[in-house]
């Protein structure tokens, strides 16, 4: 038919095609969209229930973090996310209309997750916790940057309200993270707790044994946080940071060792700077993100390059220049650490 007789040259001259204009009022369109939202809305919160009670069954048992990630972060987030990808191809404004109405379910889920995770986790009992809580406290940890990612994917779809809910799905995820941080370090309190009693006395000039101790200790905790994902990971290593310094000091604050001459003071000032040095090294590693390729990793890309025989100058200054911005590009610096640690002690 269009070939044959729409396709016809005396046909076709009277044809003139034009753009149709929209078949319903915008009111009813505007209502049709809310009723579809809305709909939405109540179908995914039953949905995103339901997960999250399956998931929460299983956290009794031995699961890792893999499991965890893939089961509850994957299956919430892929709920939300058929509708985020189909909403924008209707209008633009009803896929920040979508993404708006989905980022409160996500705020909801995530409350809901933040109180099943502090209650299972600090549950009171009568036995200490056993061997598995660190590795449930990780999988629970580990969910926590998806959904932040997911968050941020909403409230970027630019809805003039979405501020609020995005501050409150952040701070559920940061109480999420802080109570598997307390799990996971309790236990290594404990450890060191004997070690931090000998400090700041008069043996502790004389041996290091203490403090070898507990540097000995805190490296082996390290390797147990291996797991962990990198933001939770540095949420971790410096909330640890922050404890063991403020255990580190207090002997020193509650006077138990007494200098009585200049002599003593310069031994006592040089330990503490020698331990200080140590400590600042041993988190410095713990908490240093990898860091990008200098001019020698430059060098060694472009050696990757001529091996792969890609000799084509556009392409290879392409490469070069990511790896450039990578290296000029920097972290914005977080808040001093220092003023709340000194308020604190």
């Amino acid at each position: 038919f269009p070939r044959e007789v729409l396709g016809h040259p005396e046909v076709g001259a009277l044809l003139r095609a034009q753009e149709l204009g929209p078949l319903l009022p915008p009111e009813t369109q505007r209502d049709l969209e809310s009723s579809c939202i809305a709909a939405v809305k109540a179908k995914v919160e039953v949905a995103v229930a339901q997960e999250l009670q399956l998931s929460e069954d299983t956290w009794p048992e031995d699961v890792t973090s893999q499991d965890m990630e893939e089961g509850l972060a994957t299956r919430v987030t892929g709920l939300l996310r058929a509708h985020v990808d189909r909403a924008p191809q209707v209008t633009p404004e009803f896929g920040r209309e979508m993404a708006h109405s989905l980022l409160g379910v996500l705020v909801a889920f995530l409350h809901s997750f933040q109180r099943k995770v502090e209650r299972f986790l600090e549950a009171p009992g009568e036995v200490p916790p056993p061997d598995g809580a660190p590795g449930r406290a990780i999988a629970l940890a580990n969910c926590c940057p998806p959904f932040r990612a997911f968050t941020e994917r909403l409230a970027q779809f630019g809805h003039p309200e979405s501020e609020e809910p995005r501050r409150q799905a952040h701070a559920a995820l940061d109480r999420v993270t802080r109570v598997c941080g307390h799990v996971l370090t309790r236990r290594l309190f404990e450890d060191l707790k004997p070690y931090f009693g000998k400090l700041m006395k008069r043996k502790w000039l004389t041996s290091s044994d203490a403090f070898d101790s507990i540097v000995m200790l805190i490296t082996g905790f390290a390797q147990t946080l291996r797991p962990l994902h990198p933001e939770p990971h540095q949420v971790l290593v410096s909330e640890l940071h922050r404890r063991v310094l403020i255990e580190y000091v207090r002997p020193l604050l509650q006077g138990r060792l007494v200098c009585a001459s200049a002599k003593a003071r310069a031994r006592v000032a040089a330990r503490l700077g020698d331990e200080a040095r140590q400590l600042r090294e041993l988190f410095t590693r713990l908490v240093r993100p990898p860091r990008p390729p200098g001019p020698a990793g430059r060098r060694h890309v472009a050696a990757l390059l001529d091996a792969r025989g890609l000799r084509a100058q556009g392409p290879r200054r392409e490469i070069l220049g990511v790896l450039q911005d990578l290296g000029g590009s920097e972290a914005e610096p977080g808040p001093p650490r220092h003023r709340t640690f000194f308020s604190e002690l």
